[in-house]
């Protein structure tokens, strides 16, 4: 069996963006030790080996390569729970479920980025100051360390509001200036064309992304915390989210697929001021809005994966399956949400009416 141990250390190093200075440093070697190594020009010394391994927080036989396929499989399966944890598990489940995966990999930064996102929010509750601390450290070690832009921008943007919340308006700036600019993005890149015949494509997925920004924006200036949540902005909050709900039809037409879940997340917000209007005819065509679209996309998301929007303005993308950037619900239905939502107290004075219980029956026939 031919070893590949500077392969895998260069791996390592790689994954946990350690130069080769740094590495050096830490065990003792020059660099040049190390460049060595990667090149395959000789191997370490074999009392390094528990050192380099300590050091990348893995066993000596995955530095061997026997176990790497392993490690990466337990990683894989960790970030799996992690997103579904994010989905239905408590912000304390969520963090004591991160804490230990650290104490086993506590150099991967999607895990460190995951903690932090989580000690933020529960900040967020109890006003913890230690929970603001450790999440500020961990984001800013993501962002100085980790090379996946993705999980860099999660971080960057969990400082930002660490930042803001403690008035430190300087540092929101820096933060601020790490991120891309709109119109420097990659959708808008491609869109301007890029000689692989894909422009089509390109400008389609362009509109795509802007249309499910703008219409998330729209319903987000709806729900700020700094929009009074009083009666005096109830008819401007529910005309927002009308308005939302209008750019959806607009750009997708009657073939939704996908952005079914955004309008009736919509709806359901736009029931709860109208029922607290004591609207009582208005709230139940809501809701009655809310679970078609609710169940349309629940039905979607089972038999049209892989199908064209057929809109002028999109026709030419398809309903995407799960990726990387594209994230559905993995442990229940858009309708088992819906109806737990309805459950609150507010709606007590339509429980008993006939067409609240035909919405509830409906949503519990598509609920998962």
């Amino acid at each position: 069996m031919t070893i590949k141990i500077g392969t895998i250390i260069k791996k390592l190093r790689t994954e946990n963006n350690v130069t080769q200075d740094a590495l050096a440093t830490a065990i003792g070697v020059t660099p040049q030790a190390i460049s060595r190594w990667e090149a395959e020009g000789g191997y370490p010394d074999i009392e390094l080996l528990p050192a380099i391994a300590d050091f990348f927080s893995v066993s000596t036989d995955e530095l061997l390569g026997y176990k790497m396929s392993e490690r990466e499989k337990r990683l894989a399966e960790i970030k799996a729970e992690m997103s579904r944890l994010a989905e239905i598990g408590t912000i304390e489940e969520r963090i004591n479920f991160a804490r230990i995966a650290l104490s086993k990999y506590p150099s991967d930064c999607e895990i460190k980025e995951n903690l932090a996102v989580c000690l933020y929010h529960l900040y967020a509750d109890t006003k913890e100051k230690s929970f603001l601390t450790e999440s500020e450290n961990l984001a800013i070690y993501v962002v100085e360390n980790c090379k996946d832009e993705d999980i860099r921008y999660v971080a960057i943007t969990t400082l930002i509001s660490i930042y803001s919340d403690t008035k430190r308006i300087d540092k929101v700036h820096e933060m601020l200036n790490l991120l891309t600019p709109m119109k420097y993005c990659r959708e808008f890149a491609k869109s301007s064309g890029i000689g692989d015949g894909n422009n089509e494509i390109y400008k389609q997925d362009e509109i795509d992304k802007l249309t499910d920004c703008l219409g998330t924006g729209i319903a987000n200036l709806a729900l700020d915390d700094e929009l009074p949540n009083d009666s005096s902005t109830w008819d401007k909050k529910i005309e927002m989210l009308e308005i939302s709900n209008k750019l959806y039809f607009l750009i997708y037409g009657d073939n939704l697929m996908f952005y079914h879940c955004r309008i009736a997340f919509n709806y359901w917000i736009i029931s709860t001021y109208q029922m607290a209007q004591g609207k009582t005819e208005e709230t139940l065509s809501s809701l009655e809005n809310m679970c078609y679209h609710a169940v349309e996309y629940d039905k979607s998301y089972i038999k049209n994966h892989g199908e064209h929007y057929t809109s002028i303005l999109v026709d030419k993308l398809v309903y995407p399956e799960p990726s990387k950037d594209f994230h559905e619900l993995k442990e229940h239905s858009q309708c088992w949400y819906m109806l737990d939502r309805i459950q609150s107290k507010r709606y007590d004075p339509i429980h008993n009416d006939k067409r609240f219980e035909e919405i509830q029956k409906t949503l519990k026939e598509y609920a998962i």
